[in-house]
């Protein structure tokens, strides 16, 4: 898999790499965006023949797909200097390495939110050993750490953005605290990371500890949905805590979102619900032996335990 890996990467760059020298080097605005876009049209047809690829060499189709759901990461050195141990929202930057590793080296295929919603409709098929990647609340550890590793084995992955923390000016790390990936630095990354929603600002509770998401009025909740999605030009959805109800489902059908996931433990079907489907929670407690179960669809699903940083 490692010498297909490379081919793949040769192509890629052969193609990137051929209009750079006849634009030039302007740096002009309209230059960029007109460059922006041939590359974003070129690499998603080299994302469709890479899938027709895999589903040629790939025995068997998948029936059943893992999303993992995973949120800051830092290195294991600064989890102990720093208290982060307790926190099982918290998985060090070693860890995850080593879990991206096996994907590669084991010849899976990382899709995007697009195609496996695409798969849900019966309009694609996805080879069995496929995985979907996701972080939510939109840490800048995400691109600091997950970005380098994803982007060398030509990974994809989605961030749910918790949009006032994301609709700021970047703030440095400090791996004693926690910071937000600013939106406006976001366009960086996207050749790994799609962006989606963990609403606006309804990531909390109110006084008496219900979730917001919930116990908000129809209206506050809605106008919250509309400014994620807008700021985000967001499709998809996770959701906070991983509570909702019927009425949440309700709201985000009428805002326009297309999909909604939980942090219930198991594998995306197509008799699900598109706005009911399960993830994942990859956290430090998960051994290899067990995340290597769950990417390849044997692993025994229980109820999730409740999430720590949300």
């Amino acid at each position: 898999m490692k010498r297909f890996g490379i081919i793949l990467l040769i192509m890629i760059t052969l193609v990137v790499q051929a209009p750079i020298a006849a634009y030039g080097e302007s740096n002009t605005t309209s230059i960029a965006e007109e460059r922006y876009q041939l590359f974003k049209e070129q690499n998603l047809r080299l994302r469709k023949e890479i899938l027709q690829l895999r589903n040629q060499l790939s025995e068997k189709k998948a029936s059943k797909i893992p999303v993992l759901m995973y949120h800051h990461l830092l290195k294991q050195e600064d989890i102990d200097k720093y208290n982060w141990s307790d926190n099982g929202s918290v998985l060090s930057v070693e860890t995850f390495e080593e879990q991206m590793d096996y994907l590669y080296e084991n010849g899976f295929y990382t899709a995007t939110l697009d195609e496996l919603q695409s798969f849900l409709d019966g309009e694609i098929t996805l080879p069995e050993k496929t995985v979907v990647i996701t972080f939510d609340d939109g840490y800048l550890s995400n691109v600091l750490y997950a970005y380098p590793t994803m982007k060398k084995y030509n990974f994809r992955g989605t961030i749910f953005m918790l949009g006032y923390r994301v609709d700021s000016v970047q703030i440095p790390f400090d791996p004693s605290d926690t910071q937000s990936l600013s939106i406006y630095e976001a366009y960086k990354y996207e050749d790994v990371f799609d962006y989606e929603s963990h609403t606006y600002e309804l990531h909390d509770v109110n006084e008496k500890g219900e979730k917001l998401l919930i116990s908000s009025e129809e209206k506050i909740i809605l106008q919250d949905l509309i400014r994620s999605k807008e700021l985000l030009d967001a499709k998809y959805f996770a959701y906070p805590y991983g509570k909702y109800d019927e009425n949440t489902i309700q709201y985000l059908n009428e805002t326009g979102f297309e999909m909604a996931f939980t942090i219930d433990s198991g594998y995306v079907t197509e008799e699900l619900n598109k706005y009911e489907l399960p993830r994942f929670g990859i956290s430090p407690r998960i051994p290899l032996s067990r995340f290597k179960r769950i990417v390849n669809g044997i692993e025994k699903v229980e109820p999730s335990q409740p999430d720590t940083i949300g």
